[in-house]
């Protein structure tokens, strides 16, 4: 599957699951977007970090540039979560925990095949591979700093333009048109503040999600790539 129909569908199963949460007024809608914020926020770090050690281990990564890496990667996930009821926080958790789960293992198994096609075709080219130095790889297809900020750019803009082509469907399916039939009509009719509502909370999810995914990964590049200029 590609990125934008793995995120589209995970995301979706999400909403699924939370949306009708969001109405059982266990906890205000609003009170559940921070804790799914922060849950995917938490497991994508730790997931990048795991990868970032798988790196090291492969020899695919200096060691001194996991270290860092993950130093980075654990700053930016704690200067991102949110203060939230714990109660708040456990209900999501063990309703959504899941669903959130399934996302991050799609956005890391895209992020392990951006490394491996890096180091391929930068083996294809001869092993240029980056600048050398702390900053970028020496060649051979190594990754440094400014290559794992790269590939993270680029997962980045194609996971934010993926999650808004998802909430414009929810957007655009709010449109039910009249089939001819009065009776089906009348239920349409009669269910139709319960379905906006459930897409507003769709939209909220998407949204709280997208922005959790997108910041982890452009605070992260970020820092990378200030380690890659030294400072």
């Amino acid at each position: 599957m590609s990125f934008l129909s793995d995120i589209v569908s995970t995301v979706s199963k999400v909403a699924e699951v939370v949306a009708p949460m969001a109405l059982s007024a266990i906890f205000p809608p609003a009170a559940m977007l921070g804790p799914l914020s922060n849950l995917a926020t938490s497991m994508l770090g730790q997931g990048l970090s795991d990868v970032l050690g798988q790196l090291g281990k492969a020899g695919s990564l200096p060691n001194f540039i996991m270290k860092e890496a993950q130093n980075l990667i654990g700053g930016v996930v704690s200067q991102l979560l949110k203060p939230v009821d714990p109660e708040c926080m456990q209900h999501v958790a063990d309703k959504a925990g899941g669903a959130i789960k399934d996302l991050v293992e799609q956005i890391l198994g895209d992020f392990k095949d951006a490394l491996q096609n890096y180091k391929g075709d930068e083996c294809n080219k001869g092993g240029k591979g980056g600048a050398g130095g702390a900053g970028g790889a020496k060649g051979g297809g190594n990754i440094g700093f400014r290559e794992l900020a790269a590939i993270l750019a680029d997962l980045e803009q194609k996971q934010a333009k993926n999650v808004q082509n998802a909430v414009q469907k929810a957007g655009d399916a709010l449109g039910v048109a009249k089939t001819g039939d009065e009776k089906k009509d009348a239920e349409t009719a009669s269910n139709q503040f319960k379905a906006m509502e459930e897409s507003k909370a769709e939209a909220q999810i998407f949204q709280a999600l997208s922005s959790a995914v997108s910041e982890v990964m452009k605070n992260f590049g970020g820092a990378l790539n200030t380690a890659a200029r030294g400072g």
